[in-house]
């Protein structure tokens, strides 16, 4: 309690001091008001890399650990949160990269802005979000795919997730998301609704031990408003990490890349039923009836990335794992986890 009010959380936080206050708010017996207005002090200002990484430490430590990882996993976990209303693309890019066999140990949770988030579209299509650890550890060698659905991972949260709707704004958590998977892969694409927080997630991704290469990047769509995701509307920065070390700015045109102006709000899904179809769009391949040209270059874009890092290959070579992916897509790929009455070889885009 002491701590909680003899330091102003709109100030940086030392490290320890971020660390306990974070031990604090997971502590049942903290009282629900003291946590909901520190939550919303915090929210003031962009927090630093190292009250990251030490928020991010403090809940680690209190999660369920996952089992050991194949070499060059990858996550594509992002911070949600720019209001777009796209497709999951994240999610589907993480699917066509474990059909082209890049380990993916995606962590994720169900919408708390977006209309779908990645547990709601993967349950949606036959995912058992309750599967236990050995048998994900099990579906990362024969479908080089698992999803870590985050409440089974990081259970002490729970308490904080009436505080935050109570709330009704982003907090820190919003952030911590793709910081806290329970694997800690070694390579990650990681993306943020905000430009100004590119530096501190960076920082924070350099400073876990686990970590060999990300992406940390920032699109703008056709109106400037931010994407967590790369952007075929727009230009992308990406702030790519490095064995510990952040790497200086370098920002991505879609011309350069081959990819054409999409039309106007071509990404945008509705509702979850939207989401759901062009997804199976996606996977049904260009002759499927809701595969969307535009929602295809954005997924190739995301999983060229993915490519890059899995390769262990920067940004120089993008233009060419985009077109691999983009050829992909257009092919249509099976789902890379076996789903309730489908058959081993049957493509999810063309099941009932």
């Amino acid at each position: 309690m002491t701590l909680l009010t003899t330091h102003n959380p709109i100030r940086p936080l030392p490290e320890a001091t971020a660390s306990e206050l974070m031990r604090i708010f997971i502590d049942q017996d903290t009282d629900a008001l003291l946590v909901g207005a520190c939550l919303a002090l915090l929210a003031q200002r962009v927090p630093e890399a190292h009250e990251l990484a030490a928020f991010a430490g403090a809940l680690s430590e209190v999660a369920v650990p996952f089992p050991a990882l194949p070499e060059g996993a990858l996550d594509t976990c992002g911070t949600g949160g720019d209001g777009a209303s796209t497709a999951n693309l994240s999610t589907l890019a993480a699917l066509l990269l474990a059909h082209l066999g890049v380990p993916i140990v995606k962590h994720g949770n169900r919408a708390a802005t977006s209309v779908c988030g990645s547990a709601d579209l993967l349950e949606a299509l036959g995912y058992d979000l309750a599967r236990a650890s050995a048998d994900l550890s099990q579906d990362l060698q024969a479908h080089s795919f698992a999803f870590l659905f985050a409440p089974a991972y990081h259970p002490l949260l729970g308490r904080l997730r009436e505080i935050r709707r109570r709330l009704g704004i982003p907090t820190i958590f919003n952030l911590l998301g793709p910081l806290l998977n329970p694997a800690n892969p070694p390579l990650q694409l990681l993306g943020v609704a905000r430009e100004e927080l590119l530096a501190p997630m960076a920082g924070a991704l350099a400073q876990r031990p686990t970590l060999r290469r990300a992406f940390v990047i920032h699109g703008k769509d056709a109106e400037g408003k931010g994407l967590d995701e790369a952007s075929i509307e727009g230009p992308t920065t990406v702030q790519s990490v490095v064995d510990g070390r952040v790497q200086a700015l370098q920002v991505l045109v879609p011309r350069e890349l081959g990819i054409g102006q999409p039309p106007r709000h071509a990404l945008r899904v509705a509702d979850r039923a939207e989401a759901l179809a062009v997804a199976r769009g996606i996977f049904g391949g260009a002759g499927h009836a809701d595969f969307r040209p535009a929602v295809a270059d954005a997924v190739a874009l995301q999983a060229g990335l993915g490519l890059q890092l899995h390769r262990n290959q920067g940004l120089e070579g993008l233009p060419r794992a985009y077109q691999e992916t983009r050829a992909a897509l257009d092919r249509g790929f099976a789902l890379p986890f076996p789903t309730p009455g489908a058959t081993p070889d049957s493509a999810a885009g063309v099941q009932p």
